[in-house]
C-alpha cells in the first residue's frame, strides 16, 4: 500500500492525516511544496478542493452537479460550484464575481472565492511535471461519508456536536483509533489554526486515499478532462480496507 494521506484547507495552510504501511500520522504544512516535500513519489494525495476546471461555458463542472444530487438536502447545499478557470487570477471578491460572468455567465458564491488560494494553488501544482510522480486527486468529504454510509448522507450538520459525532461514529466503523487520532489532533493544534471539521474531513479523506483501486468510484462515473487534461471528478468508496493501527 503506497502511502495515503487526506488532506484539507485550515488556517493554518493545509491540515493531513498520513497513512503509512504500519503508522498513522498528522500535521499542517503551510503549502503543498511543504506536505509533497517529506512524502514519497508515489503517494495517494485525496484533496477537498476543486481540482480540473472549466474555461467557460454555461453550465458547471458535472462531478459537482452529480455530487450535490447524489447528497440531496440539506447536505447537497456543501458542494458549491467550482470556479472557472480565468477567475483563479483575480485578487478581489468584485474582479471575479466579475471574470466569472464573462467565462461562464454567472458570479462566482463567496464560498468559492473564500478558497480561490487555495484552488489556484492546488491546480498550479498539478500542472508542473516535476509533481507528476503524486497521485493527487479531488474528494468532497460529505460525498466521502455518504460513501461509506451506504449511499446515505448524514443527518446532522459536521458543525454541530451532533454531526461531529456522527462522523466520528462512522470513521471508527472503518478505523478503530480514528477517535484517538481526532482527540490527538484537537489537543496539539488550536482551533484559530485547525477548525474540528477540518480533522474529520481529512481522516475520512485518509480512509478513501488508503482503499485500493478497484473500490475506488468517482462522480460521474466517465469525468471528463479539462483542457490542460485534468480529471474533472470527486473520488469515493463505499468498501474501504478497514484497518488497525
Amino acid at each position: 500500500m503506497n502511502t495515503a494521506v487526506g488532506v484539507d484547507g485550515c488556517k493554518a495552510g493545509w491540515f493531513y492525516f498520513r497513512r503509512d504501511q504500519t503508522s498513522i500520522s498528522f500535521g499542517v504544512a503551510s503549502d503543498l511544496e511543504e506536505l509533497t516535500s517529506v512524502l514519497p513519489k508515489s503517494s495517494r494525495i485525496f484533496i477537498d478542493i476543486p481540482i480540473g476546471l472549466i474555461d467557460s461555458g454555461s453550465d458547471e463542472r458535472a462531478c459537482d452537479k452529480a455530487a450535490r444530487k447524489a447528497l440531496g438536502r440539506p447536505r447537497g447545499s456543501s458542494v458549491f460550484p467550482a470556479p472557472a478557470y480565468p477567475v483563479l487570477k483575480a485578487a478581489e471578491y468584485r474582479d471575479a464575481k466579475e471574470l466569472s460572468v464573462i467565462a461562464i455567465g454567472k458570479k462566482l458564491s463567496k464560498q468559492a472565492f473564500n478558497i480561490i488560494n487555495k484552488i489556484r494553488e492546488v491546480n498550479t501544482f498539478l500542472l508542473s511535471s516535476q509533481n507528476s510522480e503524486y497521485t493527487i486527486r479531488e474528494i468532497h468529504p460529505e460525498l466521502c461519508f455518504w460513501g461509506l454510509n451506504k449511499r446515505q448522507a448524514m443527518k446532522h450538520s459536521k458543525k454541530c456536536s451532533a454531526g461531529f459525532e456522527e462522523r466520528l461514529s462512522l470513521l471508527e466503523n472503518h478505523l478503530p483509533n480514528g477517535r484517538d487520532l481526532t482527540n490527538r489532533s484537537l489537543i496539539k493544534f488550536k482551533r484559530s489554526e485547525v477548525a474540528k471539521d477540518d480533522i474529520l474531513d481529512a481522516l475520512v479523506g485518509m480512509v478513501v486515499a488508503s482503499t485500493f483501486d478497484n473500490k475506488l468510484k468517482t462522480l460521474p462515473a466517465s469525468p471528463q478532462l479539462d483542457s490542460r487534461g485534468i480529471p474533472m471528478e470527486i473520488v469515493y468508496t463505499e468498501q474501504p480496507n478497514d484497518y488497525a493501527l
